[in-house]
């Protein structure tokens, strides 16, 4: 008899997120009060406030994508669920726990608001543009805000699903490989060809980068582009996964 997955992968991922998601919010949350208090002291007429809660919520769901994998494959393996449905399970999970710690992000600053002159990030780089006066001062403001921040944490935990996978299948010496030429392509790579290109090919390039950036939906859409894109990406270490890569020899054989 199989396990159904929705009582099986899906309702431990969904346990698993609520008490690691709490975890980071009650962090979030000490961390502001505690960034508040030492700023009233030093300087009570210096109360702007902002901790990035939504930069931290990217990042939490990235290395939970990165980390969803092998437990719930193994898991999953075991109470008789095939690779399809753990994928599709993974990705739900996924976009569960992007869609639903948007809000509860902005719950939070609303609620610091009260008490400090709390900013959100998205009011810092798109306040000024839209000009608006308060974060929470306009409703169709406040939605694209939360769209974009679905948006990028979907990507990101997409991206971390992907690479959690890929982990997974590659030789250990892969690993390796990709685990050092990730990052320095991206930290020394990348700046190293941007400074080969032509400055006036580079104008261009940037200007269309602002383009987008500065635009909230364009950059929402990009953004769930790659989501989807990273999203397709991943079944194909997913759909070749072995339940065991290093079995260990059984007790009887190693006699």
């Amino acid at each position: 008899m199989t396990t159904s997955i929705w009582k099986g992968p899906f309702r431990y991922h969904l346990q698993s997120m609520l008490r690691s998601a709490g975890v980071m919010f009650l962090v979030i949350i000490l961390v502001q009060v505690v960034l508040i208090a030492f700023i009233n002291r030093v300087d009570p007429e210096a109360n702007s406030v902002n901790t990035s809660q939504e930069m931290a919520v990217t990042i939490f769901c990235f290395v939970f994508g990165c980390c969803i994998w092998k437990e719930s494959f193994h898991f999953a393996m075991a109470s008789g669920i095939s690779r399809r449905k753990i994928y599709l399970c993974m990705l739900l999970s996924l976009f569960v726990l992007s869609v639903a710690m948007a809000p509860i992000t902005l719950l939070v600053n609303l609620f610091f608001s009260l008490f400090s002159n709390s900013r959100t990030l998205f009011f810092m780089i798109y306040g000024e543009l839209q000009n608006i006066s308060s974060p929470f001062s306009s409703f169709p403001f406040l939605m694209q805000g939360v769209l974009l921040d679905i948006a990028l944490s979907l990507a990101c935990a997409y991206a971390g699903l992907f690479l959690g996978c890929l982990f997974y299948v590659i030789s250990k010496w892969l690993r390796v490989t990709l685990a050092i030429l990730i990052p320095v392509s991206i930290f020394a790579g990348l700046p190293s060809l941007l400074m080969l290109i032509p400055a006036e090919t580079l104008k261009l390039f940037g200007d269309f980068v602002a383009s987008i950036f500065f635009v909230p939906w364009k950059l929402t859409l990009l953004l769930l582009v790659f989501a989807v894109l990273f999203a397709l990406l991943t079944w194909i270490p997913a759909h070749r996964a072995a339940l065991m890569r290093n079995p260990q020899p059984s007790s009887a054989n190693s006699l």
